[in-house]
């Protein structure tokens, strides 16, 4: 009796996990691709020619006609007023273009001298005075700018090829315990974000070790002290950092407690039959302090959860077991979130010397950066802005232009191609 209650215990249980499925996961059907029309305009870019060479006037007149096209389509208008005491105390308009530039082309420019009506003063008097007549002056650019309302596109503007240096982060787990059934979990999770990166085209990359990156005094989530991610910024050249916390990789089973009874009492093992994985994604702007994006991803499995520490994260006996799976899936969403992030970055960094007539750029090769590209620099103006005891960073604006003549495997020389006032060591330096 006791043997065919046995047989009958065993029949159940594999009936049991062959009617579980390994893996709980939504799937979603992808419909044909949305077309998103072009658009054409023509725009005049204008910049004042007060105190500055052409050539940077040129520049501006360039970036203001291009704003100028952007806000002829799809633009968004929000106000903000407030009335108080019947009065109205505040009328704020905020203009917003969510079309990008696919395209652009110069018609023509040059210097513009002053408007007719702009040589006489206030009394109807000729202006005489050469210099002023000369402040009056501005350059021009007739540009033919076409727009598009695609959300995956990227503005199509100078350095638009470039990509940001992105430091990935060793993961760290708030769930150690869950994991003792598997091996180099963290490093090979590390490992794996940064080659399925580069697979899928993303090349500027540094891989880092540094617990202080994430604070764990508290619900665990990135450190954004100043003090913990300058030394980031300044000893990779990173832009962007990565982190990821492993929230859950917790077993057990959820077999009925009778069931479970059952198998005790004939000494057999209790196996677990459930798993839930869960993983944060950050990307934190070394630059601004600042979180710029953040995900959640997580999935439930049934089945055989248990890995074994014979199958190290990362290799093919780890991803043919249904938590490999999962993971395989975890990583491919964290990926396309990250790559569909910076795409479109533009790059920024920083001038870190400058010898002579030559300017020391923290811009490696695997950025883009290529020969004859042109890079805008903006000036720190002023002391560190402080508030409430938090370092806000510097006010900056734009000083001038710098040409890319020469590239190293970790550094880039450039030449002035145009300036307006003092380029120092410390100044931001941006592809656009």
């Amino acid at each position: 009796m006791k043997n065919l209650a046995t047989g009958l215990i065993f029949v159940l249980f594999t009936l049991a996990q062959l009617s579980s499925p390994a893996v709980w996961a939504e799937t979603s059907v992808k419909g044909p691709k949305k077309e998103y029309p072009t658009r054409c305009v023509v725009v005049t870019g204008v910049a004042s020619m007060d105190g500055v060479s052409k050539e940077f006037a040129r520049q501006m007149a360039i970036r203001n006609g291009l704003k100028q096209a952007s806000m002829q389509s799809n633009l968004k208008i929000s106000s903000d007023q407030v009335v108080k005491d019947f009065m109205l105390s505040k009328d704020a308009t905020r203009f917003t273009s969510n079309s990008k530039v696919s395209q652009f082309l110069i018609v023509e420019e040059g210097v513009q001298e002053a408007d007719f009506n702009d040589r006489f003063d206030d009394k109807g008097i000729e202006i005489l005075d050469e210099q002023k007549l000369k402040k009056m002056e501005t350059y021009q650019v007739k540009m033919e700018v076409c727009l598009t309302e695609d959300p995956q596109a990227c503005n199509n503007v100078p350095g638009n090829h470039y990509q940001p240096k992105l430091a990935i982060a060793r993961p760290i787990t708030t769930d150690s315990r869950g994991a003792t059934d598997i091996s180099n979990l963290l490093g090979g999770f590390q490992t794996e974000l940064q080659r399925r990166l580069y697979e899928d085209g993303y090349r500027n990359m540094v891989m880092i070790e540094d617990s202080s990156l994430l604070d764990t005094t508290q619900a665990v989530a990135p450190n954004l002290s100043p003090d913990v991610l300058e030394p980031i910024r300044e000893g990779t050249g990173a832009q962007y950092l990565l982190l990821t916390v492993i929230r859950s990789v917790s077993r057990h089973n959820d077999d009925p407690k009778l069931w479970n009874d059952f198998k005790r009492f004939y000494s057999r093992e209790v196996h677990p039959n459930t798993r839930f994985i869960e993983t944060d994604t950050y990307i934190v702007d070394l630059y601004n302090y600042d979180i710029v994006l953040e995900k959640r991803n997580g999935f439930d499995i049934k089945g055989d959860v248990t890995v074994g520490r014979e199958r190290p994260f990362g290799t093919n006996a780890f991803f043919a077991t249904n938590t490999g799976m999962v993971f395989h899936a975890l990583l491919n969403n964290s990926t396309q979130q990250v790559y569909g992030y910076m795409r479109c970055k533009p790059v920024e960094t920083r001038i870190i010397d400058i010898r002579g007539n030559d300017y020391v750029i923290y811009l490696s090769n695997e950025s883009g950066a290529q020969v004859g590209d042109e890079l805008a620099v903006y000036h720190n103006v002023g002391r560190p802005v402080r508030y409430q005891g938090n370092d806000l960073g510097l006010d900056s604006e734009p000083t001038g232009f710098l040409k890319i003549k020469r590239i190293q495997s970790r550094f880039a020389v450039g030449e002035v191609l145009a300036k307006d006032g003092l380029i120092q060591i410390g100044d931001k330096v941006r592809s656009w």
